[in-house]
This record gives C-alpha cells, sequence and structure tokens, in this order.
C-alpha cells in the first residue's frame, strides 16, 4: 500500500491511499468542512476513479514528460502516487503532496534563486527538447499540468526562485514568440470581455530568450489559495473527454451565470471564491 499525505499549510487534509491499481482518498479530522475538490465530497461515497483523477491532473499530460521525471529521480514507475511523492511540494491549488507525514513541520530549505541567465538556459534547453520541463539541479519538487513544456517559479524581492513547500511558486514560464505571445494574450482579452476573469500574462525576455510569464491564479499574495480544474472537479483523467452538460450543471451548482465556451481545458476556478478563471493556453 502506498500513502500521500495532503497539506494546507500546516494543516492535515487527507490521505491518499493506492491499494494495486485502486486509489482512494480520505479525510482528516483537522480537514475542515470544505473539500479538496467537488469530486472528492466531505460526506458520501466519490464517483469511481475520482482520486486518481484528480491527482492525474496535476501531472504533465504526456507520457514522454512523466518517463522523464521518473528516470530523472530513478523512480521505479510513473504512477501519479510515486511522481508526486517526489514532485508534490508545489502544485496547482493550496494542497502539497508528500510521503513525510512531518513535511509541514520539517527545517525549511535555502531558497534557491534563479538567475535570469539560468532562466534563459531552461527556456532554450525547453524550446529544444520539449521534455525538458524541470532544471533537476535545483531539485524542484513542483508539478504543473497539461501539454506544453512551462516551469513555475517564485518572484519575491525582484528576484527569481525555484519554489518549495514553504515557498510558493507566483509565476508559471514557457517558451513562446512574439507572435504565440499576442495571439495568446488577445485570447485572454477576448474571455474578460465575456465576463471570465483572466490570469495577469505577458511576455518577458530573458537574454535572448522569449517567455509568456502569467501569475499564479492560484495564489494570492503569495499563498496558495484553494481551487481545481473542470476536469478534476468532474472527476475526469486528462485523456478523457468532458461532457459540456456536466460543466453547465457544474456551473450552475456554484451559481455560476457564464458557462466557458471554447476550449474547457483552460478554464479553472477557484472553490474558495466559486468564480471562474482562464488561464493561458497549455
Amino acid at each position: 500500500m502506498r500513502e500521500l499525505y495532503a497539506f494546507a499549510g500546516r494543516r492535515h487534509l487527507g490521505t491518499f491511499r493506492q491499494v494495486g491499481d485502486r486509489i482512494d482518498f480520505t479525510y482528516a479530522e483537522t480537514a475542515g468542512p470544505t473539500p479538496i475538490s467537488l469530486s472528492l465530497p466531505r460526506t458520501g461515497p466519490a464517483a469511481p476513479g475520482a482520486a486518481r483523477a484528480w491527482l492525474d491532473n496535476l501531472l504533465p499530460a504526456r507520457e514522454d514528460v512523466r518517463r522523464r521525471w521518473a528516470r530523472e529521480r530513478g523512480l521505479p514507475d510513473t504512477e501519479p502516487m510515486t511522481l508526486l511523492a517526489s514532485y508534490g511540494d508545489d502544485l496547482p491549488g493550496a494542497v502539497s503532496l508528500t510521503a513525510d507525514p512531518d513535511l509541514p513541520w520539517r527545517r525549511a530549505p535555502q531558497p534557491v534563486e534563479a538567475p535570469q541567465p539560468e532562466i534563459a538556459t531552461r527556456l532554450a534547453a525547453l524550446r529544444n527538447q520539449p521534455t525538458s520541463w524541470l532544471d533537476q539541479r535545483a531539485r524542484p519538487r513542483f508539478s504543473l499540468g497539461g501539454h506544453q513544456g512551462k516551469f513555475a517559479l517564485r518572484r519575491a524581492s525582484g528576484k527569481w526562485f525555484w519554489p518549495t513547500y514553504e515557498h510558493p511558486s507566483t509565476h508559471i514560464l514557457r517558451p513562446t514568440t512574439p507572435e504565440d505571445a499576442a495571439a495568446a494574450i488577445a485570447d485572454l482579452d477576448r474571455s474578460r470581455a465575456d465576463g471570465i476573469p483572466a490570469t495577469r500574462t505577458e511576455p518577458v525576455t530573458f537574454g535572448a530568450q522569449a517567455a509568456l510569464v502569467a501569475e499564479r491564479w492560484d495564489r494570492l499574495g503569495g499563498q496558495r489559495i484553494h481551487a481545481e480544474t473542470i476536469r478534476q472537479a468532474l472527476g475526469r483523467r486528462p485523456s478523457e473527454d468532458v461532457d459540456p452538460g456536466g460543466v453547465r450543471d457544474l456551473f450552475v451548482h456554484l451559481g455560476l451565470t457564464h458557462p466557458p465556451a471554447g476550449d474547457l481545458d483552460r478554464i479553472a476556478f477557484l472553490l474558495a471564491g466559486d468564480r471562474a478563471v482562464v488561464a493561458p493556453r497549455h
């Protein structure tokens, strides 16, 4: 049996347990009333496969990226429980995952700065090798979902740092071109015009490398906030189709008046505020 402990700050939310192919989630007494996902209710049974789907959406959708992550850490497989035990300190939303039940009380590691030349090198590597999401020299312990290569950093006091459990990432960076950046920003502007907030995104050049830099929609004042994507809320894995009817029902349940149109993989909403947010296409 494998176990992953879920924390929000110092509060233990519950435990994911895997026996064979089956993954279940059990809430801790300290979890509080808000579920970590609408697909994992506080009372009553979760939908079959919902716990695995929730974890799966925290990781890159591409299997070749997952294989590289496992190989670079000497991990035995690419199961979500295995990868997130090694990369789960800084994740989308408020939850951190770890195999260490003492994670909130460990001695905080010294933040590792990511100087601009190193960011440029990382962008160039990612542009040339789409599986090269992470710089293993920094021993990153964060994960991002989606298909396009990207990485997360923390912006503080005018400098960039690799994120840790104690120091959440604040921005997501990915290689871009001026044309792609302009198209992405125009797309986000259209979402705002339709009444759906969009995360602040801008093109930034590091050395000779152009990046699309997006403020994380799941952070507030540098702190993690409770959030999930539509796929997580519906208990759908990255490879599974999303029923538009289910999405409409979800928005009605949340009391949202503007159901999303277009690419549902770009829509996320904040459980704490019950509002939809559009993130850059990834």
